[in-house]
């Protein structure tokens, strides 16, 4: 995994070339620039560099769309649809949608922020107008709700990003949100098994995340100054007994394999 402004620049650039492709397509800017095509390579050049501060920089796009009516019937966000249109050669290690463009008669913005196994990220704001006049978005096979894991490593990836910009009260925070997740996995479990949501008593059960053998990474969290040290034990741990309670991504290698490879990533880049 590299990540440089360089790959920053390219992978820029393939979104660009998935925008302009779009049904319904109007403008897309990046810190206020706005290229012209994907060939404009001193508008895309300049957009990166605005964006790029560190190897944790992201992208923030803003793409004005139209979209036919139509689609309002699905009543998911329209950003599901324009996912699968707009996916990229690397696939997404963590996602999050707010909004819901659907629900409302009226222009309305949608925002998706992402984290791509190379390691990309970006925020995408997607203001759409309903408009009769364009065709509507072709048919996708691949077209799919968003599942908690891609939520689960959207968060994990923003606090990895909080911890190396040392600011440890967000980190930690995001932290305990993952290892709670963790915890309903196993309380779900638990219903499972006996057969019940309803438990009068406890089993005396160890939570996961507490028994999770953390050794092979302390390499990463002991570069960590003292004062987020266990926050980044905490982030390993989350991330580990979640991709143990849930199983393994159905990509040939586990999400958590890739989210310590950023990790890494981000620390020789820092």
């Amino acid at each position: 995994m590299q990540i440089t402004r360089q790959t920053m620049y390219l992978q820029t650039v393939e979104f660009l070339k998935a925008f302009f492709s779009l049904p319904g397509f109007n403008s897309v800017s990046i810190k206020g620039i706005s290229p012209a095509s994907p060939d404009d390579s001193q508008a895309v050049l300049s957009a990166v560099d605005a964006s790029w501060h560190d190897i944790l920089s992201d992208v923030d796009f803003k793409v004005r769309i139209s979209i036919h009516p139509s689609l309002r019937s699905q009543a998911e966000p329209v950003s599901q649809t324009l996912l699968p249109l707009i996916r990229q050669k690397d696939g997404f290690l963590g996602l999050s949608i707010q909004g819901n463009a659907c629900k409302t008669q009226e222009d309305a913005v949608e925002t998706v922020r992402l984290c791509l196994t190379s390691g990309y990220r970006a925020d995408i704001i997607f203001e759409i107008r309903w408009d009769d006049s364009v065709p509507p978005l072709p048919a996708c096979e691949n077209t799919s709700s968003p599942v908690t894991s891609d939520a689960f490593w959207f968060i994990a990836v923003q606090a990895l990003g909080k911890l190396l910009r040392r600011d440890y009260l967000i980190a930690d925070h995001l932290a305990h949100m993952l290892i709670m997740e963790g915890l309903v996995w196993q309380m779900e479990a638990r219903d499972v098994k006996y057969g019940t949501n309803i438990h009068r008593y406890g089993y005396g059960e160890v939570p996961a995340y507490q028994s999770t053998d953390t050794e092979a990474f302390a390499f990463l969290f002991n570069k960590i100054e003292p004062a987020g040290r266990r926050t980044a034990e905490n982030l390993c741990r989350a991330a580990l007994t979640y991709d143990a309670l849930t199983g393994r991504d159905s990509s040939n290698q586990s999400k958590h394999e890739i989210f310590f490879a950023l990790w890494s990533c981000y620390l020789q880049g820092l």
